[in-house]
């Protein structure tokens, strides 16, 4: 019994350092990759050595992160798609809620309403200098809806949709409101690149910065340098684009350490959804578009020096409803709503417990384009709900198992 009430006083004492040693205005980086698969990041396909995982994609910058700060192994993206999987990201509020309920095409009125608030204007509000780089697909081209500069990001370096031709010599970035035209490189460098000169530029270098990295890679239309292309005898662009991208977080990382501002910065990794390339999700059922693992559940690091443990491995369940309440909670920030649909996981991120009230919280899903229309886990437990039954396999085709036909 004395060990015991030793180790309890111990935890006790190791929440209430971390508490008292975290920074009231840390910087945060949120990185997001499009499409990656939950067995496509190294640390990650190591965790289930048993398994019979054949991504091949090495990831050792991304598995640096992991090392150095704290993964969960279940959380859960905001859909099995794009555009309201960003949605939930950015506002702490599940899609359905916000009317998104699908990617975003060209022309369409769907998007995200000026009026819904997001991580961005919370910090900005709170002092906080803001920068979006990469893919935005929160609104439809050519539909006079707002630009992320509208969504409380100071400064934005973006593309619509995914990046076009390809990843390789992009031509549809827009800085600021005003297109660029046609860039030499790759998509993922090319949005570090415009992230690292305005970190080098920002107007005040005293004020905190909040920033999304969010990355093209690896989704289609893929494509990367030969020298990664020829590691790999399966699906060259896409482990390449996976790997490019990687180096890309190394140059990121690198840039923090050497400014010094690793140990006052929340960097954050994840995917926006599963992959649509079979086994990149193993060992989880499913694929991108569908409300099996395989196309909701995605890695999730969040590294912060001397305030995060390291080398932690979490499977407490998450989604990224919960980044919004979360980051108030490890900062000085606050959301000016109060209907937020996540929950404030920093008492687990500092060596704590959750709140006994998110027991009786579930994650939950709704996409009525495939079967099982929704999806609703609560602690272990995992309800599916079909308009029709489906044969359990372990892959489906996206198109043959449509609900709507084109």
């Amino acid at each position: 019994m004395r060990f015991v009430g030793f180790i309890t006083v111990c935890l006790i004492c190791h929440l209430a350092s971390a508490q008292e040693s975290k920074p009231s205005m840390p910087n945060v980086v949120l990185i997001l990759a499009d499409d990656l698969g939950y067995s496509d990041l190294s640390a990650y396909r190591n965790q289930y050595p048993d398994n019979l995982v054949n991504s091949e994609s090495l990831t050792p910058h991304i598995d640096q992160l992991a090392k150095q700060g704290t993964a969960f192994t279940n959380f859960y993206a905001g859909a099995a798609v794009c555009s309201p999987s960003r949605a939930a990201l950015l506002t702490g509020k599940n899609a359905t809620r916000l009317g998104i309920y699908n990617w975003i095409p060209s022309g369409s009125p769907m998007h995200l309403r000026s009026e819904e608030q997001t991580i961005a204007e919370v910090f900005q509000v709170g002092g906080y200098q803001t920068a979006h780089f990469g893919k935005w697909h929160l609104t439809s081209e050519g539909m006079d809806q707002p630009f992320p500069e509208d969504q409380g990001f100071d400064y934005s370096f973006f593309t619509f949709n995914n990046a076009i031709p390809s990843h390789h010599n992009p031509e549809n970035f827009i800085r600021n409101g005003d297109p660029v035209g046609v860039l030499e490189g790759y998509s993922c460098q090319l949005v570090i690149d415009e992230a690292l000169a305005w970190l080098d530029k920002k107007s005040d270098a005293s004020e905190p910065f909040y920033m999304n990295v969010w990355f093209h890679e690896p989704h289609e239309k893929v494509a990367a340098p030969d020298s990664l292309l020829n590691r790999h005898q399966k699906h060259p662009a896409y482990y390449g684009a996976i790997e490019n991208m990687d180096l890309a977080v190394g140059r990121l990382m690198d840039y923090l350490d050497q400014r010094k501002l690793s140990e006052n910065t929340i960097v954050i990794f994840t995917s926006d959804n599963g992959s649509q390339v079979r086994n990149s999700n193993e060992p989880l059922r499913g694929e991108k578009c569908f409300n099996y693992e395989g196309g909701i559940r995605t890695p999730f690091i969040v590294r912060w020096p001397g305030v995060v443990a390291g080398d932690v491995w979490l499977d407490t369940p998450g989604s990224f409803v919960d980044v919004l309440p979360t980051l108030s909670g490890l900062s000085s920030v606050n959301p000016e709503v109060s209907d937020l649909d996540g929950m404030d996981l920093s008492s687990v991120l500092l060596g704590g417990k959750l709140p006994v009230e998110s027991s009786h919280r579930p994650i939950f899903f709704f996409r009525y384009f495939h079967d099982p229309v929704c999806m609703l886990r609560k602690g272990n437990w995992v309800l599916l709900g079909y308009e029709a039954p489906v044969p359990y396999a372990k892959h489906y085709d996206a198109v043959a198992q449509a609900n709507l036909k084109p």
